[in-house]
């Protein structure tokens, strides 16, 4: 009987596949509108907290949102602050720490250290100066709401997504600051490390989350990211939005010292196409009951860690199935 009940179990799984990846891509903005930047590289906007506190970017296929000046109106303090996502031009590698000082970064954080923007083709990702990519700032001190935020919301208006992975790289700023120290931040010695962490949130606020180190030392040798590098998120199974957070081994009384920004382009997420019909078939009839599934062939009437399948019975006797990832 196990035997059988699993072999449904399968079966339904296939029903509910993730059927359609979509990759973010900043040629295709929707707010603002089009994207230009001055001559470092800057997005001209960057400090408007009337009109960009999300960005938006997408076609029919579906829409990105990425946190941009989160505390809202007023969070840029006339133009000297910003916080989550600024898109920029040109992929500059300059090292502005001059005497392990950090005055030459405040003006010049647009760069990147793989050059340019993202170009993925013959299963290898390179460099192009002249498309844009993704600044990220982490704002340690404000995590509410959390700083570094990508939601998606597909072309039928599902919230549910599961991501696939984004290309990162270092910024130059915290690069730098790793190799020579910058006024803030240490130059790494053996066992130092500089982390990224993407945290999956779901619908119903559980956490999941995976990391990659940007920077390390080990062996003598520091070593880092410093071209475009696929950081796979396929572990945080199916989430409503994904915000990524910092850590490094080199922290003071105030937190990290290590200048928390990273680079970031081409995020990929799958799309449930059966949320869409589940959601129309639920609104038009009367709930029965619900149970979950796991592989085992167990039920519950609570989700089970790990894979489940979401069975909703209703009151006419047909039943939906969903695929849950907790």
């Amino acid at each position: 009987m196990k035997k059988i009940f699993t072999a449904v179990i399968v079966a339904l799984m296939a029903s509910t596949s993730w059927a359609e990846v979509i990759t973010l891509d900043l040629s295709k903005p929707l707010n603002p509108t089009s994207l230009a930047f001055d001559q470092k590289g800057l997005w001209t906007e960057c400090y408007n907290d009337e009109d960009y506190t999300w960005l938006e970017f997408g076609d029919e296929n579906g829409e990105f949102m990425l946190s941009h000046l989160i505390g809202g109106p007023g969070s840029s303090y006339g133009g000297y602050y910003w916080d989550g996502f600024s898109p920029a031009k040109g992929g500059d590698t300059t090292d502005y720490g001059q005497d392990t000082s950090s005055d030459g970064w405040t003006s010049n954080f647009t760069g990147c250290m793989a050059g340019g923007g993202c170009v993925v083709g013959n299963g290898t990702a390179t460099a192009d100066a002249s498309l844009p990519y993704l600044v990220a700032y982490f704002a340690t001190w404000t995590l509410d709401p959390p700083s570094n935020q990508v939601m998606f919301v597909d072309k039928n208006g599902n919230s549910i997504f599961e991501p696939v992975g984004v290309y990162v790289c270092n910024h130059p700023w915290p690069y730098y600051g790793c190799v020579h120290g910058d006024g803030f931040g240490r130059a790494f010695e053996e066992g130092d490390y500089f982390e990224l962490t993407a945290v999956g949130v779901d619908a119903n606020g559980d956490e999941t989350s995976t990391s990659i180190n940007l920077i390390e030392y080990e062996n003598g040798e520091l070593k880092a990211l410093n071209d475009w590098t696929f950081f796979d998120l396929s572990s945080l199974g199916a989430v409503e939005s994904v915000y990524f957070t910092m850590n490094s081994t080199d922290t003071g009384d105030w937190g990290m010292n290590t200048a928390a920004y990273f680079c970031m382009d081409k995020m990929q997420v799958r799309v449930d196409d059966i949320n869409t019909a589940v959601d129309e078939v639920s609104t038009a009839k009367e709930v029965a009951g619900v149970h979950y599934v796991n592989m085992a062939g167990q039920m519950s009437s609570t989700p089970f860690d790990g894979v489940n399948v979401k069975v909703t019975n209703y009151t006419d006797g047909t039943t939906t199935s969903v695929k849950v990832i907790r």
